[in-house]
């Protein structure tokens, strides 16, 4: 499910240090025998002021450890939009900017009675020689999924008690590069909505109506030469990555999920970017349906195209009307291969494309925020950005 959200003022704040005061000039000293007091820190509008453009900004809250509350609109098809609340706190080591912590709490609730609830940190250790990530939640997710055998969709429920995930990223000598552990374990309680569905296979129907504990261990190797960790304007972010689901670790299944996935950007000309995503996904064992890839693309219902096999590009240009103002427009394509269980048939290519804007919301931070307004097979949609729209796949 994507989740899109714009940053609301905050409300919290981190006081400012007051300015160097200036001794008073000798022949003033008598007129003014008592030296006047430190200036008061900054009112609440000015600290959401950039001292260099005087343009409403976040940067100096976030840079020293504030947090945003973040209303989230969903605006997601596939769960019948929704709402929810993050406070999304920041931090950049001075010494290290492009090492920035960050830390989330967050709840949301959907149209279609989807809910969830969780936290999430990244951040680094050993001077920045270790970087990991780490989250944590619980919730209900009720979606549609589309096998061959039911092109109008059967939709199911997933409770899950809990779902942990995490990273631990080793960087070599060359700091681009880094490799570590990964870990994903789930305990969920999935049901089927009989009320639409059709007759329904005993092997589809045997991955609903129980309960499944998933425990997966795996090894991921990255590569990232960004500018930017957020909103990045050169450099790359790709990497692959294998999970393994096996009894060992707590799983009540064993299958493997493999990705490789690049992003990249590039200037082009003083004011024109430009950015590319390339995504490769597999699932192979003994998977429950519901699990199996499905492309991501701006304008395409979260989870309407699955296949054991997935591939999917997507192409960005951005054209930067000011410092704070860009304007972009973007278009994918992506296809799905049924494989050999053929429970979901292939795609065929699907396209998806769109326009949105862009404003710079934390210049030292290189934050944007923005919409971008998609159309897909299924029609028009928006989607609300907070950094870029890549973020929630960029590792």
């Amino acid at each position: 499910m994507q989740i899109r959200a714009l940053l609301a003022l905050p409300l919290a704040l981190v006081a400012l240090p007051a300015a160097a005061q200036q001794d008073a000039p000798p022949d003033m000293q008598e007129a003014q025998p008592d030296a006047p007091a430190a200036p008061p820190h900054k009112g609440f509008f000015a600290r959401l002021k950039d001292e260099e453009d005087g343009k409403f900004d976040f940067s100096d809250i976030l840079a020293k450890g504030g947090f945003l509350p973040m209303p989230i609109l969903i605006t997601e098809p596939a769960v019948d939009g929704g709402f929810g609340l993050a406070a999304a706190f920041f931090k950049k080591d001075p010494e290290h900017p492009r090492q920035i912590t960050k830390t989330a709490v967050a709840a949301f609730k959907t149209g279609n009675g989807s809910y969830g609830y969780g936290a999430f940190r990244a951040g680094y250790l050993f001077g920045g020689r270790l970087d990991y990530k780490v989250g944590v939640g619980r919730g209900k997710i009720t979606l549609a999924t589309y096998p061959g055998f039911a092109p109008g969709g059967v939709e199911y429920t997933n409770h899950y008690d809990y779902g942990v995930l995490g990273s631990a990223m080793w960087h070599f000598e060359d700091a681009r590069f880094s490799a570590g552990p990964l870990l994903d374990f789930r305990k969920l309680r999935s049901q089927l909505d009989l009320g639409n569905a059709p007759q329904l296979p005993d092997k589809f129907a045997g991955d609903f109506s129980r309960t499944l504990h998933t425990g997966a261990l795996g090894f991921g190797f990255h590569f990232d030469d960004r500018d930017n960790p957020i909103t990045p304007t050169r450099g790359t972010n790709a990497y692959m990555q294998a999970k393994f689901n096996r009894g060992a670790f707590g799983s009540d299944r064993d299958y493997t999920l493999y990705a490789i996935e690049s992003y990249s950007f590039d200037r082009i000309a003083p004011r024109w970017r430009i950015g590319q995503k390339l995504e490769m996904k597999a699932i192979r064992g003994d998977f429950p349906a519901y699990f199996a890839p499905s492309i991501d693309l701006r304008g395409v219902q979260a989870g309407r195209y699955q296949g054991m096999n997935m591939a999917s590009s997507e192409l960005e240009l951005s054209w930067q009307a000011s410092p704070r103002w860009s304007l972009l427009g973007f278009g994918g394509v992506g296809e799905t291969d049924g494989g050999d269980r053929r429970v979901y048939k292939d795609s065929g290519a699907i396209f998806a494309g769109g326009v949105g804007f862009r404003y710079r919301i934390a210049r030292k931070l290189g934050m944007d925020a923005g919409v971008d307004f998609a159309y897909g097979p299924g029609g028009f949609v928006f989607y609300l950005q907070f950094g870029h729209a890549w973020s929630f796949g960029m590792d």
